[in-house]
């Protein structure tokens, strides 16, 4: 059984047992399910993976899985307690996020000149703390709820990393920067979500993010392996806007790369996964000259130009000014 369907099957076995029934119960298997950001029920079916629906919303273009579950059921999942859910181990893990910061730390420390205060969320095994761990005078702490994970981010980056989902997450500090790399389709509960980043950042403070966003004509064979139900939601080329309207912010950057430059770049396909058979193909085209060039064009001949991946920068918009009568 492949790891994705052990997730699944893992998934299945928890709601039988009350670990966290789905956020948007329905009586009617048939009744369409309410969008979790804007709660519309105008909404559709993009495509279905894994034994799950994934969903795009006609109001604010947020693509979600159904069933979509509760805030419990996902945290329990993330923290890895059940034994038929397989991981990366941290070293391989780690290796994954070196090799990732190799491409794009440059951009996210640009974002983050002159911040005295730093916090990453869901920083894993801490690759990007412990860059940022060099900044002279810069407070750096992370988010990590795999206790694996964080205890490993702790040794290799030098600084705390809190055991306690974003949402739940309280702190006297005002951050100056929060990271939030790969991890939007993750977090499952948007009001909380929000409501806690805006607690935590300064009023200037940057909220920096590395997430997807997809057409709706997005195609199921855009990516080989979507992750789904793990990766909860995926943003449509509409939803930052809805986002900041809603929860009040402004957007300082967005920097918008077609998937097919990131999935095809030479370091992308020396991170290994959990699939011996998937690792294998990666060592054996890397090794072939031009191999990459020609399976990107492919791409990006049959399904290019649907799927984007986004570096985005937000900050607390400025409260409306009353006009005086």
């Amino acid at each position: 059984m492949s790891s994705t369907e052990q997730v699944r099957q893992t998934q299945i076995a928890l709601e039988a047992n009350g670990v966290g029934l789905a956020t948007h119960a329905r009586v009617d298997a048939n009744a369409v399910p309410a969008c979790p950001l804007c709660h519309a029920r105008a909404n559709r079916v993009a495509f279905r993976d894994n034994r799950c629906n994934l969903r795009v919303c006609a109001n604010c273009d947020l693509f979600f899985v159904d069933p979509y579950p509760s805030v419990a059921r996902q945290h329990h999942y993330v923290t890895a307690q059940n034994d038929q859910i397989e991981l990366l181990d941290c070293a391989r893990r780690y290796e994954g996020e070196r090799l990732y910061y190799d491409r794009h730390f440059a951009s996210i420390a640009n974002e983050c000149s002159g911040a005295r205060s730093l916090l990453d969320v869901g920083c894993g095994t801490g690759r990007l703390l412990e860059l940022f761990s060099h900044v002279p005078r810069l407070y750096c702490a992370g988010i990590e709820l795999n206790p694996d994970a964080a205890a490993f981010a702790e040794r290799v980056a030098g600084c705390e990393i809190f055991r306690v989902p974003l949402e739940d997450f309280r702190c006297d500090r005002r951050f100056d920067a929060i990271t939030m790399i790969n991890v939007f389709s993750h977090i499952p509960s948007f009001d909380q979500m929000f409501q806690s980043l805006r607690s935590l950042l300064s009023p200037a403070g940057k909220l920096i993010l590395r997430t997807t966003e997809m057409s709706r004509n997005v195609s199921r064979w855009n990516q080989v392996h979507w992750g789904i139900p793990d990766d909860l939601q995926f943003m449509g080329l509409r939803t930052l806007e809805f986002i900041c309207k809603k929860y009040g912010f402004s957007i300082l950057r967005r920097d918008r790369v077609p998937f097919e430059e990131e999935l095809f770049h030479a370091s992308r396909w020396e991170q290994m996964g959990r699939n011996s058979l998937q690792n294998g193909v990666k060592r054996a085209v890397v090794r072939v000259p031009g191999a990459l060039r020609i399976l990107r064009n492919i791409y990006s001949g049959c399904v290019g130009q649907h799927l984007f991946v986004s570096f985005i920068v937000l900050t607390p918009a400025a409260p409306a000014r009353e006009v005086e009568p």
